[in-house]
């Protein structure tokens, strides 16, 4: 799969043989193919593949796995794990796709808001108290 880079095409890559600890800031997509730990947040998306390893707490718009995250992960669009991807921590999306062959282990908030026309939950409240 490919997520689109921002306008400019800018992107970080940290690359397989490099570690990175500490905090990364910023507003192009990083792209981990190395090891991050510490914290990353990112204004866009956040690639992670085959052999990237993050054992950071990770805020992004998006993100994309296909390696490992150990960590919480709080994104304002989508989490997708890819088959292989996995995920050991709490994830906190509006929307989270998990294919095939990948996996989860923490808890999952998918931001579910009441739509506007449902006052409280009292049509389906009631439904389930009668």
């Amino acid at each position: 799969m490919r997520i689109n880079q921002n306008n400019d095409g800018a992107q970080t890559i940290i690359g397989k043989t490099v570690t990175v600890k500490g905090e990364i800031i910023g507003s192009e997509q990083l792209v981990v193919e190395g090891r991050v730990e510490g914290r990353i947040m990112i204004e866009t998306t956040v690639l992670i593949r085959e052999s990237g390893l993050v054992k950071a707490d990770v805020d992004a718009n998006d993100i994309n796995i296909a390696g490992g995250v150990v960590g919480n992960i709080a994104v304002k669009d989508k989490v997708e794990i890819v088959s292989g991807g996995y995920v050991l921590g709490d994830i906190r999306a509006p929307r989270l796709i998990i294919n095939d062959g990948a996996s989860v282990k923490g808890t999952i908030d998918m931001d579910v808001k009441p739509r506007s026309d449902d006052t409280h939950g009292s049509s389906k409240e009631s439904a389930f108290n009668s």
